[in-house]
């Protein structure tokens, strides 16, 4: 899955046009993710998304004209049933998306620096005035240290922003909002369109099997950062998983040691066997990933379960790990087992909670 910014970035770099779309607002039921963007080259590509059917084609067709007059613009949608035309995409709801031209010497900084945040792992505040009819949108993006890049050319909006990173001592992942700020030289109300500049959740596949393959396979086309960790060179390696970021050959007893865990981290237990994903769930469990997910049948799980209590280690923790892993969709092979693993990933990425320990997928192995 290309990455809009950083696609962005390489059309700057070439001096080529390009316009950004972005969804700054929206009500009711939609046909896509409230954080939503798309980029549209000369040439007409589309990398990136703000939904489906007639939603996507104006919104393409707004940002060949904003690549041809050099002026941003506001669109506003109605997706009802009496709006739909012959598209019939008919959600619901309604939503505002600005649409902007890319400008290499206005933008290329703030936009490499983007780059080099997410390449690093690290996170940061987008802010960009909402201001049809410009030449290029102001923008103002605010590291977690305080450090910034840009101007919105309001004192009083900048210092919100710096508040909002101070109160919540991070930058919250799912930063989105609009800040109405004070009236401009026309005395018209501003507009700023604040989102958070956050890496991909990376997901540890620790085991480099057929599930293990599988699921690597569907994860990364939906946006999440590949990691594999195998104690076996042969099943850890870059020809074997091409889709990856990175692989790891490690001792699977102490391979949490070598790994940088966070609350952007997805676990998965889906090694050779219950001896092989007893030490790694040990480890996990200590940490604040996300989630946490064995492969397994209910039996040895239970099993697993006794003997971690009697180790010490607490209900609280075991309650956190998925096992049997994934949603119970009756999986029987790899591909649709991991189809149920990468779900219930989204399911607690979108859901900002885990899901009931009561759905659960039968997958078992040995």
């Amino acid at each position: 899955m290309k990455d809009v910014f950083e696609e962005a970035l390489k059309l700057m770099v070439a001096g080529e046009k390009a316009a950004l779309s972005t969804i700054v607002s929206s009500k009711g039921s939609l046909p896509m993710s409230k954080k939503a963007k798309m980029l549209v080259t000369t040439d007409g590509q589309i990398i990136g998304t703000v939904g489906g059917g007639c939603l996507e084609a104006d919104v393409w067709d707004e940002a060949r004209e904003v690549m041809d007059s050099g002026e941003s613009s506001l669109q506003k949608f109605v997706l009802t049933e009496e709006n739909a035309g012959d598209s019939g995409l008919n959600c619901g709801g309604n939503v505002e998306g600005f649409t902007e031209p890319l400008v290499k010497d206005d933008a290329e900084d703030l936009f490499t620096e983007i780059a080099r945040i997410r390449a690093e792992r690290e996170s940061a505040v987008l802010a960009t005035r909402v201001a049809p009819g410009s030449a290029s949108a102001s923008k103002l993006l605010v590291r977690e240290d305080g450090t910034t890049i840009g101007s919105l050319g309001n004192p009083e909006t900048e210092a919100a922003i710096h508040r909002t990173i101070k109160e919540e001592g991070k930058v919250p992942e799912d930063l989105l909002e609009v800040i109405e700020t004070s009236e401009d030289a026309q005395g018209a109300p501003q507009r700023v369109f604040v989102e958070s500049i956050v890496p991909e959740p990376t997901l540890y596949l620790f085991g480099g099997g057929h599930v293990s393959h599988a699921i690597a396979r569907i994860a990364a086309t939906v946006g999440f950062r590949i990691v594999i960790i195998d104690d076996r060179p042969m099943f850890a390696n870059k020809e074997r998983f091409p889709m990856a970021d990175e692989t790891m050959t490690l001792d699977l007893e102490t391979a949490f040691n070598e790994l940088k865990i966070d609350d952007l981290s997805y676990i998965c237990a889906v090694t050779r066997g219950h001896q092989h994903d007893k030490p790694v769930v040990r480890q996990a469990v200590q940490t604040e990933a996300a989630y946490i997910g064995m492969l397994g049948s209910r039996r040895k799980v239970a099993i697993m379960w006794k003997e971690f209590l009697a180790e010490g280690i607490t209900q609280e923790q075991i309650d956190r790990v998925h096992a049997p892993i994934g949603l119970d969709i009756a999986a029987d092979n790899p591909e649709e087992i991991a189809v149920s693993v990468v779900g219930e990933l989204i399911h607690c990425r979108r859901s900002k909670g885990k899901p009931s320990h009561a759905v659960r997928s039968m997958s078992a192995v040995g």
